[in-house]
């Protein structure tokens, strides 16, 4: 075919579409209507999410320690991994088939700017199931194992290190407390001008060690607050669940409509054919 047949085929097929719009555009009402109705038959889903804010290890000199498992990509990893699904399923009462395909998980940014990338992002996981309160069981079941699996043991370590040194302060603390009476109430009953000011000397060293000993301890108090507050991951708020369609309701219609549209312009273009063949000369 020659590049003039073109462009009168190309004009005819425009001037037939121009003529009969009218079943272009019912091709495209008729077809956006059976994708709502295609949209329909797919059923209902009930749509369970919870968040979790995950750990962040930091160094004993305060620096972020960046771990891959409390990352998106490694929440991702991991609830989408054949035994976490498998574990899930068994916790909410479901086949591990059921969600398979069916766990998602999204990034939730609590605020703007820099400060708000650096500390403050949440992970949603997102579970699809037929029946609300088991996509609410299976969410939070992964919740618990996301949770499970991203809590550092180099984080657990310095938890144990923490209480270790609390429990050192406190005994001390007890210690001195106890030693810093005897000696007060030994320098009020000596009459002894020296051993008086031995023991007043004494007391003073013990009182200035409760000191130390109390702000240290106040200190690790705080470390052992941030850990367990911060490095640990946690899990935000309960679960949420709304009801979903199974098909989206918009991409089915702008796909019915598309398909339509195509469909009336080829029934307009065919019906310009038959009307030329049919007309008399």
């Amino acid at each position: 075919m020659s590049d003039v047949e073109r462009e009168i085929d190309l004009g005819r097929w425009k001037e037939a579409a121009a003529e009969r719009w009218w079943i272009i555009a019912a091709g495209l009402v008729v077809g956006a209507i059976l994708g709502a109705v295609y949209s329909l038959s797919g059923g209902s889903l009930y749509q369970a999410s919870v968040l979790i804010s995950p750990g962040q290890a930091f160094s004993p000199s305060g620096a972020p320690v960046q771990n891959y498992y409390s990352s998106p990509r490694g929440v991702n990893d991991i609830v989408t991994l054949g035994a976490t699904l498998d574990s899930a399923a068994k916790l909410a009462h479901v086949s591990a088939s059921q969600l398979r395909g069916h766990v998602t998980t999204a990034t939730v940014l609590t605020g703007s700017g820099t400060a708000a990338s650096r500390g403050t992002v949440l992970i949603q996981i997102i579970v699809q199931l037929p029946k609300v309160k088991k996509a609410e069981d299976a969410a939070e079941a992964l919740r618990t194992i996301v949770i499970r699996d991203t809590t550092s043991k180099y984080v657990t370590a310095s938890v144990g290190v923490l209480q270790s040194e609390i429990t050192s302060y406190q005994t001390e603390i007890a210690s001195l407390t106890d030693s810093i009476k005897t000696l007060n109430a030994a320098v009020t009953s000596t009459s002894d001008p020296v051993l008086k000011a031995i023991l007043a000397v004494q007391a003073d060293g013990a009182a200035q060690r409760y000191a130390t000993f109390s702000n240290n301890l106040a200190t690790v108090r705080q470390q052992l607050a941030l850990a367990q507050s911060v490095e640990y991951p946690t899990p935000v708020g309960g679960v949420s669940a709304g009801k979903t369609t199974a098909r989206s309701r918009r991409n089915s219609i702008l796909v019915g409509a598309l398909i339509g549209l195509i469909v009336g312009a080829i029934a307009a273009i065919v019906a310009d054919v038959r009307a030329r063949r049919v007309r008399p000369a």
